[in-house]
């Protein structure tokens, strides 16, 4: 039902440049940015696509594609805050054809078009365009990370055609037509590596305790509010915070072999002198 819609939608789209007698013309591209998750094997996920450098005369017309790894299972994809231009409901009978979606078993086909030359109802604004829902495969390998890509449709331009759809996005008025090409910036799913994470966070073996400097996580000399800063991001896996091996065994200032939340609170209670000594 949905490839059925998207077609009807694709011959709204080309019988409205038809009756218009009007060509088209090439343009700037607008940028399609596929966001990332991080989601275990067997767990849901959501990723945003955006669109950016949205002509402000807007698009009437938006067909690319998704190609997803095999490890993803998508479950729907749901029309986000851009999209939502009171096309549907202008367009009446045909309002069901404006947004629709289908999964062609290696690629989600996203197609947004509507016949109206009212540019108050096109894609105008930069933001949310779609957001796909689904499920990370039970066998997904952890550490992982599951592709997902923009691209063409993998479909003819027309019936028995040798020549393959490209993303097509588009403003169709009066005054002719404008195409623009799609930058895609690809994004995916990153399966959590659990068992590394915990190793990461155990001091490293080799360097004495007797030579830490308890509570100087950067190295930097001292103990601060910047120690425990950092301390936090790395914890939370964050992968711009960068601890030194030295750093690591300055940090487990609990004394109980690993790095974890109550490390950073220690840090914080001793510079708020609620603790004195962080030897102990």
């Amino acid at each position: 039902m949905k490839k059925t819609k998207i077609i009807s939608g694709l011959m709204a789209m080309a019988m409205t440049v038809m009756s218009l007698g009007i060509s088209a013309s090439a343009a700037d591209s607008v940028a399609v940015k596929i966001g990332t998750a991080e989601a275990e094997a067997g767990a849901d996920f959501s990723v945003d696509v955006s669109l950016s450098s949205v002509p402000s005369s807007g698009l009437s017309s938006i067909d690319f594609a998704i190609n997803y790894d095999s490890g993803l299972k998508i479950s729907d994809v749901s029309l986000g805050s851009i999209g939502d231009t009171g096309a549907k409901a202008a367009e009446g009978d045909l309002g069901d054809t404006v947004f629709n979606w289908y999964d062609n078993g290696k690629q989600i086909v996203i197609v947004w078009s509507t016949g109206l030359t009212d540019s108050k109802y096109w894609v105008a604004k930069d933001g949310v365009f779609v957001t796909l829902k689904g499920k990370v495969d039970s066998g997904a390998k952890a550490g992982s990370t599951l592709k997902l890509e923009g691209a063409g449709a993998n479909r003819n331009v027309y019936p028995d055609s040798s020549t393959k759809a490209s993303s097509y996005l588009s403003a169709v008025s009066t005054s002719g037509t404008t195409d623009y090409t799609a930058a895609f910036t690809a994004g995916g799913v990153t399966v959590p590596d659990k068992t590394q994470s915990s190793e990461d966070t155990k001091p490293t073996s080799g360097n004495k305790t007797e030579d830490a400097d308890w509570g100087n996580v950067n190295c930097k000399g001292g103990v601060d509010v910047s120690d425990a800063v950092l301390l936090a991001r790395f914890v939370a896996e964050d992968a711009g915070a960068d601890v030194s091996a030295q750093g690591k065994i300055n940090a487990d200032v609990t004394h109980d072999g690993e790095i974890n939340g109550d490390d950073t609170v220690q840090i914080l209670k001793y510079i708020a002198k609620i603790v004195t000594d962080l030897s102990k």
